[in-house]
């Protein structure tokens, strides 16, 4: 049996040093492209209004968010005011930041339940937000290898007609998988792994697809945000890369998400997004690149700090009400157990006859 200890012990070593490992190297690129004095050159050759312009992009695709997740949620038939779930939303992704990467889920849960939205319902509306967030990334990352022969990248192998049949066939699969009966069988083999119940979904396909699209829509800003960081820091960058860094900053997002290592996929984002430029813009220098990876990052989050600030303050009373619930949960965890197992739970039995997105499946 394996020491508990140790394995918590060998988590954080992977959650610290990978970050540090990857951060390093990029630092060393950056030292490899020039002297320092180069560097400092380079910093005053920025154009700082299209960094800026950059982090208004940011902004809005923050503030997209909640008006995606505002559409999940009608779709399972509850309506809330996009204001409150702007304000849940980026308010709950505060907690994010503690260790234990559930907190937000939960606070989001429990926070949605004082508008009287059911915790099946709510977890089963951030399940679709997170699983078509994925997709959409994916699938602008399919698109936009269409456009990387135009270039003239990566030798003979993207100047043939490969990389377009490699962009087409992964963007129909994508859509395959988004299909209802295939999505549930995916994410019930997830759960069975996870050893969680299995679950039904009862979205159709037009809404998912329909919820894939908004988030095409998100990741279009975010993407045109990230094409203009670029210029601003390498202004010889065409117009024909605008596509390519849409589908790498949407992919990167989705790698250093399904790492599952680091919050927020530090270091790994920035690792995706060094190897997809070198492959696809090598006319960028290596210590340029760098640059862009890790500044991509701090204008990012930047401008989610400042949403979720936003958020939290005028909600913070709420979040902290939460918190508190979670706590005092944890507290009487052993006391509860008890007691479910002399009396049954009403509100699952109430959740039962109730019409709910997430089913349990019959099991013989």
């Amino acid at each position: 049996m394996r020491n508990p200890v140790l394995k918590k012990i060998g988590k954080r070593v992977l959650q610290i040093g990978l970050p540090i490992v990857i951060v390093a190297s990029l630092l060393y690129k950056i030292r490899d492209w020039g002297n320092w004095h180069q560097l400092v050159v380079s910093v005053h050759q920025w154009n700082y209004w299209l960094l800026a312009l950059s982090f208004l992009g940011f902004i809005l695709q923050e503030m997209s968010y909640g008006l995606i997740w505002q559409a999940v949620l009608r779709r399972l038939g509850n309506s809330l005011p996009l204001r409150v779930c702007l304000r849940i939303y980026l308010a709950s992704e505060f907690v994010r930041y503690i260790p234990g990467n559930v907190w937000h889920v939960l606070t989001r849960i429990l926070w949605v339940g004082k508008y009287g939205v059911s915790r099946p319902i709510a977890f089963a509306s951030m399940t679709v937000e997170l699983i078509t967030k994925l997709a959409a990334g994916a699938l602008i990352f399919a698109v936009s290898l269409l456009f990387w022969g135009n270039l003239d990248t990566v030798g003979s192998l993207f100047q043939s007609s490969f990389i377009i049949v490699l962009g087409m066939v992964s963007f129909l699969a994508l859509l395959i998988v988004l299909h209802p009966r295939i999505l549930n069988g995916l994410l019930n083999t997830a759960l069975r792994l996870l050893k969680r119940d299995p679950v039904v979904l009862t979205l159709s396909y037009a809404d998912i697809l329909l919820v894939t699209l908004a988030w095409f829509a998100s990741w279009f800003v975010a993407g045109c945000a990230f094409f203009v960081l670029v210029l601003a820091l390498w202004p010889q960058t065409p117009l024909a890369a605008l596509p390519i860094c849409i589908g790498i900053y949407a992919i990167a997002w989705d790698f250093g998400f399904v790492t599952f290592i680091t919050p927020s996929g530090i270091g790994f984002r920035e690792l995706a997004i060094g190897v997809l430029f070198n492959l696809a813009l090598p006319a960028i220098p290596v210590g340029q690149v760098a640059i862009i990876a890790l500044l991509s990052r701090v204008v990012s989050t930047a401008a989610e700090l400042l949403c979720v600030g936003v958020a939290y303050l005028s909600g913070g009373g709420q979040v902290r009400a939460i918190e508190q619930e979670q706590s005092n949960a944890q507290t009487n965890a052993p006391e509860a157990a008890v007691s479910s197992e002399a009396q049954p739970a009403t509100e699952e039995n109430n959740l039962s006859t109730s019409q709910s997105p997430l089913k349990p499946t019959t099991t013989r």
